[in-house]
């Protein structure tokens, strides 16, 4: 076991305490506070080394597979730290390049608290992006979560700390952590180490990204060690419910079934990376008029045999003038050719077809119509 002060002591004058960093310098604030961060297992410090600006982690206990997770980027032997005033042990790290920015945890603060709707939705797409490549590799990053991810000034995400890391060549082993409880399956122990480990954490922070970007102040009514939702008690989550809520009415399909996703019995989401792909992919309108059919109890719409729209919907009806109305859990929607959700109707209990401009609706038990800009008259 090593301790925070025996590293800065080290790094604080490296100079004959390293064997190939030579005196790389520790990056301080303006205050002269030297910068890094601590988690459970390791600290990381910002330094200098010929130039350039670098992650140094290092351990406060030894770590399983470091060799094999990040390979040239262990420095075996690398930093002496005293164990007493005269002697001392030789100690591995790890060398990463620097990434500039904020982690997700903190960006996501910020635009909460300033209502910045659209840096939301930004993250949130930036976040699909990512957990489809995530969740559809033979790897998984094991700690998944919004403080090991790094927001790029480009707006690209960067993981980070991998020392719960799958790779294949682990294949039969026990995992040697299982990740922050507040972004895993409840169920998860150290014998579930395989490349599924992402799926679940990535569908939770794809969720609650979404229903930020629709409503900020989610995060100020739903504190916790997490982000929004509680796995632990996942069934009864309050936060949960106000979100599956919020994507009916807001006619998020894909959104919706993911979040669903967080109620699966196992850590293992095989949905999730078609989910994902939808969410992702340009929403561009086929050459021809999509045709409806059903999988699994739920409808979706297909064009040559290629699935334009996936079975998102609880019911839908064939598409009339360019929409198509649908009905997701209990909000009836209108979805265009490319599967873009174009009129909102969350408070009816029943919708027609489009025929000549218009659709009858039934809302509080009052038939009317509406036009394609959503707007009501009296029928």
């Amino acid at each position: 076991m090593f301790s925070l002060r025996q590293y800065l002591l080290t790094l604080d004058d490296p100079h004959g305490l390293t064997r190939t960093l030579g005196d790389a310098v520790l990056c301080r604030d303006q205050s002269g506070r030297p910068l890094y961060t601590t988690g459970n297992s390791a600290a990381v410090f910002r330094i200098r080394h010929n130039g350039k600006v670098y992650a140094l982690r290092c351990y406060f206990r030894p770590t399983a597979h470091a060799a094999e997770i990040y390979g040239k980027q262990l420095l075996p032997k690398e930093l002496y730290l005293y164990t007493t005033p005269e002697r001392g042990e030789w100690v591995d790290v790890v060398l990463n390049d620097w990434i500039e920015g904020d982690t997700l945890h903190t960006a996501i603060a910020q635009a909460a608290g300033q209502g910045d709707t659209k840096r939301l939705k930004r993250l949130s797409e930036a976040f699909d992006r990512l957990a489809l490549e995530l969740v559809t590799d033979d790897r998984a990053h094991g700690d998944l979560k919004p403080e090991n991810l790094i927001v790029a000034p480009d707006g690209s995400l960067h993981p980070i700390d991998f020392d719960a890391a799958f790779l294949p060549a682990f294949a039969g082993r026990r995992s040697p952590e299982i990740g922050t409880a507040a972004f895993q399956h409840p169920t998860r122990t150290p014998e579930d180490f395989d490349a599924s480990l992402d799926d679940y954490p990535a569908a939770l922070i794809a969720t609650a990204l979404h229903a930020l970007s629709c409503d900020p102040t989610l995060l100020a009514r739903h504190p916790g060690d997490g982000l929004l939702f509680m796995p632990q008690r996942i069934a009864d989550d309050p936060a949960l419910r106000e979100v599956l809520a919020l994507f009916e009415q807001q006619g998020m399909a894909a959104e919706c079934r993911i979040a669903r996703l967080l109620l699966s019995p196992t850590l293992r989401l095989p949905d999730l990376p078609e989910l994902l792909r939808h969410t992702t992919a340009p929403k561009e309108p086929p050459a021809a008029v999509p045709e409806l059919f059903a999988e699994n109890g739920l409808w979706g719409y297909r064009c040559d045999r290629r699935i334009v729209v996936p079975p998102l919907y609880d019911c839908g009806f064939d598409f009339t003038e360019g929409l198509a109305a649908v009905r997701l859990g209990r909000s009836w929607h209108f979805i265009d050719t490319a599967g873009r959700t174009t009129i909102r109707c969350p408070h009816c209990e029943a919708v027609k077809p489009f025929r000549n401009g218009r659709a009858q609706v039934i809302r509080d038990g009052r038939r009317t119509e509406i036009d394609r800009m959503g707007r009501e008259f009296e029928y």
